[in-house]
């Protein structure tokens, strides 16, 4: 994992209400995020390439309206959508074309980044907090987790299996305390694609 992410404040374990198991539910939305990020690499691999070599010597980001015409809000909503915009054009000022995004595999980027107001969390339940994501029917449920109301940023995720690739049944909140937005940089595992899922 990448030491210059924002680390989270909490890390808990996600499950289901015992009437509705399972996490399928999400695999869509994990999907529709991950498209995201890969037309983000598509188009900003060449532009900033592009960048580096023109004649100027001056690197000129992106701007909102450029990006929201070449990566295409699909299926994620709109409070994502708008923070993973405002993500990326900060993220090309402060680099300067420098640094590249991810390279997007399944076994890198499959999580859900959600900034306020794409969740809400409620503790009617005593020690349980359930959280409600967006356009997800069924929510999910953590235990122990303190002042909610500070909460401002979450990612979820499966969690990683001992042979690096995504659980289909064990998944896992991060909560944040910062409103983040979105973090364009994000990867779920250091590890190389080629060899997870690869007994050594």
């Amino acid at each position: 994992m990448n030491d210059t992410l924002p680390h989270w404040s909490v890390r808990l374990d996600a499950f289901r209400p015992v009437t509705e198991p399972g996490f399928s539910d999400l695999v869509p939305t994990v999907g529709h995020h991950y498209n995201l990020h890969v037309r983000a690499a598509e188009f900003l691999g060449p532009y900033n390439a592009r960048q580096r070599n023109s004649t100027s010597g001056h690197y000129i980001p992106p701007t909102k309206e450029l990006l929201r015409e070449v990566i295409r809000q699909g299926q994620v909503n709109d409070f994502t959508y708008i923070a993973f915009i405002n993500s990326l054009v900060r993220f090309c000022e402060t680099n300067k074309g420098q640094r590249a995004l991810p390279t997007p595999h399944p076994s890198v980027i499959h999580s859900i980044q959600l900034p306020l107001p794409a969740f809400s969390l409620d503790t009617e339940r005593g020690s349980d907090t359930i959280i409600q994501l967006i356009g997800v029917k069924v929510p999910l449920l953590v235990k122990g987790l303190r002042n909610p109301d500070e909460i401002k940023f979450i990612i979820v995720r499966p969690k990683l299996s001992k042979l690096g690739t995504a659980s289909a049944k064990n998944w896992e909140v991060l909560f944040y305390r910062t409103n983040l937005g979105y973090i364009p940089e994000w990867a779920d595992t250091s590890l190389n694609p080629r060899y997870s899922g690869v007994y050594s």
